[in-house]
């Protein structure tokens, strides 16, 4: 039961980022903000990291940590987090959510061209969680058909989808801490030209914005991201990839709670076909790990 609790509140702080982040882009750009974020985190996870290490830093002499880290960092938090954050500037959290959330169809899709596997399990899964969030695009821009945001959104999500599979079969074995504290350093250190530290100082005297960047740092760079690589440890990343399932309940939820955002019949309908497709992509990949087990 506790690493049930545990992976439903992973699942509440991974989605309510695009919430605190919504906050945060009416003060800064998008790549300001995130490397004042990613900063902010490695300056609190180095003492922790060092702490950890209990003065063995031999793990951080390995390169090939260094590498990886720096491939994940470029791709799950310079392009999934810098393109879904510019998304935000015209497009709602929930919808940002629910596009992100369709990542694993992209995996698995991936992942069927290499081993050239295929089911119709596979295809009814994708076809329906992209129906789904045809539905959602339909109500929310009923005469756009495509926006900037949402191309910026989409381009974030093939970089997180990029991230996962790299994880999966090149990075996963790297113990959690050390390839977070790396993902945050060179995420911070490579956005960093192209944002303006000069307004950082301004922006974090303003309640609302300090809130939301500490939640981002704490919550999100750090907590969660180290509470996915131990619910990958516990259960695999078939079973662990189910919490996602909660996502766009949440990022809807919470939405509704913080922005007043409307639950249509369209909204609600697109949202639950999108978890009914993950929930059944999740349980064939089961059933083909169990078969091939």
């Amino acid at each position: 039961m506790f690493r049930f609790m545990f992976g439903v509140v992973f699942s509440l702080f991974w989605t309510s980022a695009f919430i605190s982040g919504k906050y945060l882009v009416a003060y800064l750009t998008p790549l300001d903000l995130l490397s004042l974020r990613f900063l902010l985190a490695t300056v609190m996870m180095t003492p922790i990291a060092l702490f950890v290490a209990r003065g063995d830093l031999s793990v951080y002499r390995n390169k090939q940590l260094w590498v990886h880290g720096a491939i994940l960092g470029v791709l799950n938090y310079v392009l999934y987090l810098g393109l879904s954050y510019m998304g935000l500037q015209t497009v709602s959290p929930e919808l940002v959510v629910l596009i992100v959330s369709t990542m694993p169809f992209v995996t698995n899709f991936v992942v069927s061209l290499i081993t050239n596997r295929w089911s119709m399990m596979q295809w009814l899964a994708i076809g329906l969680g992209f129906i789904g969030v045809y539905l959602v695009l339909s109500a929310k821009m009923p005469k756009v058909s495509l926006t900037v945001g949402i191309v910026w959104t989409c381009l974030g999500m093939l970089a997180l989808a990029a991230a996962t599979l790299f994880y999966q079969y090149k990075a996963s074995h790297h113990k959690a801490l050390p390839l977070t504290l790396i993902q945050n350093l060179v995420a911070g250190v490579v956005l960093l030209p192209l944002a303006n530290p000069s307004g950082w100082y301004d922006v974090m005297q303003e309640p609302v914005f300090a809130l939301s960047m500490w939640h981002q740092v704490i919550l999100v760079s750090v907590v969660a991201m180290l509470m996915w690589f131990y619910l990958l440890r516990w259960f695999g990343s078939a079973k662990a990839s189910a919490f996602h399932l909660l996502n766009p309940i949440f990022g809807a939820v919470l939405a509704w709670w913080f922005f007043h955002a409307p639950l249509g019949i369209l909204d609600m309908t697109g949202t639950l076909m999108v978890v009914i497709a993950l929930a059944i992509l999740h349980r064939h990949k089961q059933q083909s790990t169990n078969t091939s087990a």
